[in-house]
């Protein structure tokens, strides 16, 4: 079992920069190998697999003629569940959220290249459900990505408002699938492949369509303190990983 070399130096650092900016990179969590056959697995999940594992809702979306995204792949395969559950992912959640965690969301965003999907400005609040997560949300959730293949200033880095998860209110854009600059400006976050990117449920963040020649894969996963959320699956029960997604327990 592979395990990241993080000092408690090293953490708080970390720490530190995601509460002053909302977001943060972590270098080197997973190898280029593993991420090799992330992005295999991905595309060998199908619809029908993610559905007989027990998921209840439409298990993809589709933009531009294209499939976008899958939504709780680990369902239905066993080495995308293992990097769920991987020791370097339960230290980051452990670290961030302590030992009694829930998890939100389970994803693969493909932005292939040539992708036109964007993202409008958006805080992912707009996902958490006001009859499942308390107000203490803002606080207990980290969202994390693994970057399966690097992501560049050019192939639709996520551009983050660094600061914003301060801000009072953001009003939810009106079709969250159309980026419209308007009057903001981020920062394009760019990081290696095999990084892993957190962020605040609060950021103000969207992403323009890949016009490369690069992929640029994200393996999502979505975790809150289980004081905060009132349904969802168990990740961490008194410290230790569940090692499974219970399907009923995604609302």
């Amino acid at each position: 079992m592979i395990r990241i070399g993080f000092t408690v130096i090293m953490l708080t650092g970390l720490k530190r920069a995601y509460e002053d900016d909302g977001v943060v990179v972590i270098p080197s969590v997973f190898t280029e190998e593993e991420c090799d056959r992330i992005k295999e697995e991905a595309y060998n999940v199908t619809d029908i697999q993610i559905k007989q594992s027990g998921y209840k809702h439409v298990p993809s979306e589709r933009a531009y003629n294209r499939k976008s995204l899958i939504f709780f792949p680990a369902l239905a395969n066993e080495y995308l569940n293992s990097i769920r559950t991987d020791e370097r992912m339960q230290d980051v959640v452990r670290w961030f959220l302590g030992g009694d965690v829930r998890q939100i969301n389970n994803q693969i965003y493909f932005r292939e290249s040539g992708d036109l999907d964007t993202f409008a400005w958006h805080r992912d609040t707009i996902f958490r459900e006001s009859h499942v997560f308390s107000s203490t949300v803002e606080t207990d959730y980290l969202q994390t990505i693994i970057a399966i293949d690097d992501i560049t200033e050019d192939n639709s880095p996520v551009e983050f408002i660094t600061g914003s998860h301060f801000w009072h209110s953001f009003n939810n854009p009106k079709n969250l699938r159309v980026f419209e600059r308007g009057m903001y400006e981020g920062t394009k976050y760019t990081a290696k492949k095999g990084d892993m990117m957190i962020w605040s449920v609060k950021i103000v963040h969207g992403s323009e369509a890949n016009a490369s020649n690069s992929s640029r894969m994200t393996y999502m996963n979505g975790f809150c303190r289980t004081r905060s959320a009132s349904s969802y699956p168990d990740y961490l029960v008194d410290g230790e990983v569940i090692p499974n997604i219970d399907p009923e327990r995604i609302p």
